[in-house]
């Protein structure tokens, strides 16, 4: 009895560093930095996920991670192109100039090690900050963000989303580039007011910097930006240009790795500052009577910054990657863990993909009274390649720890759930309070009979398609990846159709939604 009350002692104290129920958080989704894998440093992984995400492959019906339509058009007259397009070549150097294309903390290619965070929550490759400043699913990261943070396609995949909402922000709150060729998206230097957005549509009063070509903090004339080599004669101080013109140097100057670029040079034009064209748009006067110093830049006159495609303009080569590629990138991962249930005071369990490439995953519980120390992370595939004297742990693990004197004492248990965050697949480890004394006792001990597979309770929970018992906005975002075709079955589908029309889709996930928020009173509702 002194022994487990000593080890209580011990597992309450140890117990504070871990994640609760509510992870405590300051500032960031992620009170503890998920795990991911970083491709090879040639970054043929990573360009040809910038590929994929420049003509919608890698989550194309999805709302968070596809890019939508591009809007086309003069003021007025704006309607979508036909099909989703960002230039990938734009992607390419947006992703260097934001993170040397890496997705990893130090940048261990080929290997897992803790995703890239910066001071203001941006994470990856594309240092996505927009949706990653704070935990969204109940104190947790949502599913989404912890594919932004674990898996580099989907980091690569929003980023791009990104763009183009920065690009159809006009005519209404940004300025028009392209008013000689209706604006099309096939011409990259038409994004140039997209690519300025991506970074902060700032101008002189911004607070920390400013990204307009004529800010006084930049020289006149000035050369262009290079991601290449340092004697190549053009500029490679990032502080010393706005981020638009970081991003067209890049793509026009390439980094190398091993002596070959990166990728092939694009040659983008800056708009001539000199000629009208483009210098009465772009100058300090007309920022000034747009924006009057407005730091939320309410505008009702954006078209004084409307402007020609700078000259020349370009086409971007590259070419739509062959399917196969997107399927290889993909992969086609099977989540598997080491235990269906615990009931010690600390264990640590393993989580394996016996399948092939990357699986990104999540873990939650509700419980108070364990904890575990990790939200998400990876497991590699067999096929996924690690280089050599990189550490490269193709298993997760997993420690659940409980804490003695906060579990319950009535037989009740709890569960942790973990879900591959691509394919939806649910796995629940039981978690069963260990003796409260060390006497011995003819009374069993309470058990749990976890879902280790698809299996659907015996009875159905409105709402409720990933089995464990409630219906949350977990359920409701299972659904809405359900119905894009992100994963292709859920967990207990008989909770799915919430408003009992004989379909599971966006209704019932709404319905899920207002139910967790109070605005409904039960389900099915009235």
């Amino acid at each position: 009895m002194t022994r487990l009350l000593l080890a209580s002692v011990a597992f309450v104290a140890a117990f504070a560093i871990l994640v609760t129920s509510a992870p405590q958080v300051f500032g960031c989704a992620f009170s503890v930095s998920p795990t991911t894998y970083e491709p090879p440093i040639s970054r043929s992984a990573h360009l040809t996920g910038l590929e994929m995400a420049g003509y919608n492959m890698i989550a194309p019906s999805n709302v968070f991670f596809g890019i939508p339509n591009v809007e086309t058009g003069l003021r007025g007259e704006r309607a979508f192109d036909e099909d989703p397009y960002v230039p990938p070549t734009l992607l390419k150097a947006i992703g260097y100039i934001e993170s040397g294309i890496r997705q990893s903390q130090s940048g261990t290619f080929g290997g897992v090690e803790a995703v890239l965070e910066s001071f203001d929550c941006g994470y990856g490759i594309m240092q996505i900050t927009s949706g990653m400043t704070s935990p969204l699913d109940d104190g947790w990261p949502s599913l989404q963000q912890a594919l932004v943070a674990t898996h580099y396609l989907y980091d690569i995949g929003r980023g791009a989303a990104i763009l183009v909402e920065k690009w159809n922000g006009a005519p209404e709150v940004r300025p028009i580039a392209g008013t000689d060729s209706v604006s099309h998206p096939r011409i990259v230097e038409n994004w140039y007011f997209a690519t300025w957005s991506y970074n902060g549509f700032t101008g002189p009063f911004a607070a920390i910097r400013s990204n307009h070509p004529a800010s006084p903090s930049y020289a006149w004339p000035r050369s262009g930006f290079s991601c290449g080599a340092l004697d190549d004669g053009y500029g490679h101080s990032y502080g010393d240009y706005p981020y638009q013109e970081l991003v067209f140097g890049c793509a026009a100057r390439p980094p190398s790795v091993s002596g070959e670029q990166l990728w092939d040079p694009l040659a983008l034009s800056l708009p001539d500052t000199e000629d009208p064209l483009w210098g009465e748009p772009l100058s300090l006067e007309t920022w000034t009577a747009c924006t009057s110093g407005d730091s939320e830049l309410a505008c009702a006159n954006w078209d004084l910054m409307d402007m020609p495609s700078p000259a020349p303009a370009h086409f971007d080569p590259v070419e739509r990657p062959s399917d196969e590629a997107a399927e290889g990138a993909h992969g086609d991962p099977v989540l598997s863990v080491s235990h269906t249930s615990v009931d010690e005071l600390a264990t640590t369990v393993t989580i394996t993909n016996i399948g092939q490439g990357i699986l990104a995953w999540r873990a939650d519980h509700e419980q108070e009274w364990f904890a575990i120390d990790k939200q998400a992370g990876v497991a590699l595939g067999s096929d996924v390649i690690c280089t050599l004297g990189v550490p490269c742990e193709r298993d997760a693990t997993l420690r659940i720890t409980i804490a003695p004197n906060l579990a319950p004492t009535d037989g009740s248990f709890g569960w942790v759930n973990i879900i591959s965050l691509t394919t939806g697949q649910l796995w629940q480890v039981g978690v069963t309070p260990p003796p409260v004394t060390a006497e011995p006792t003819n009374t069993p001990r309470p058990t749990f009979t976890p879902t280790a597979v698809p299996t659907p309770p015996p009875a159905v929970i409105v709402g409720d398609v990933n089995c464990n018992r409630t219906a949350n906005s977990v359920d409701a975002t299972l659904i809405l990846q359900f119905g894009a075709g992100l994963i292709s079955a859920l967990l207990c589908p008989e909770g799915g159709d919430v408003n009992l029309d004989g379909r599971i889709n966006v209704l019932d996930a709404t319905l899920i939604l207002q139910f967790e928020g109070g605005l409904i009173d039960r389900l099915p509702p009235p």
